[in-house]
C-alpha cells in the first residue's frame, strides 16, 4: 500500500471516532442534563418541605385558612415571610428560565394561591408592603393569580 491510502484510511478511521465521539458526548450530555433536573426538582422539594408547617396553617382546612385568621406572632410572620422569600427565588429561576413554568405551575402554583386567599397576608404584606414583594406579585401575575394593587 502506498502513503496516499494509508493516510486517508487513517482520515475516515479519525473521522468515524471523532463522529462516534460526538454522539456519545451528546447522549451523555442528554443524560446528565436530565438527571441534574431531576436532582434540581428534588433538592426544590426539599426546600419546601422547610416551610410544611407554614404550608399546612395555609392550606384548606389549615388555620389560617379561614377568611380573617393568619400569622398573629412576629415568629409566625417571620416564619411566612421566609415561605413567601423562596417563593420569590422560584420568580428569579422563572424568570432566568432555569425552571419551566409548567412543572413549577403544576406542582405550586396551589401554594401560592393559598397564601393569595388570606386577606390578612394579602393587606399586609402584597398590598400595604407591596413594594418590598415586587417578585413575589410577579410571580402570582405570572401563575395567572390576581392580587389587589399596591397602596400607595
Amino acid at each position: 500500500m502506498n502513503t496516499a491510502i494509508l493516510k486517508d484510511v487513517a482520515t475516515i478511521v479519525g473521522v468515524i471516532v471523532g463522529a462516534t465521539s460526538l454522539v456519545f458526548a451528546a447522549w451523555n450530555t442528554n443524560i446528565t442534563r436530565r438527571t441534574n433536573r431531576a436532582r434540581f426538582w428534588l433538592d426544590l422539594r426539599k426546600f419546601f418541605g422547610e416551610h410544611d408547617e407554614v404550608h399546612r396553617l395555609l392550606r384548606p382546612g389549615g388555620q389560617w385558612a379561614a377568611p380573617d385568621a393568619g400569622p398573629e406572632s412576629a415568629d409566625d410572620w417571620i416564619k411566612l415571610e421566609a415561605y413567601m422569600g423562596l417563593f420569590e427565588t422560584c420568580e428569579d429561576l422563572l424568570a432566568s428560565r432555569l425552571i419551566d413554568l409548567k412543572s413549577f405551575s403544576r406542582s405550586y402554583k396551589y401554594r401560592v394561591q393559598n397564601i393569595t386567599a388570606n386577606r390578612r397576608i394579602v393587606q399586609s404584606k402584597l398590598v400595604e408592603r407591596g413594594q418590598y414583594w415586587a417578585r413575589f406579585r410577579q410571580l402570582a401575575h405570572r401563575l395567572g393569580i390576581q392580587l389587589p394593587p399596591i397602596k400607595s
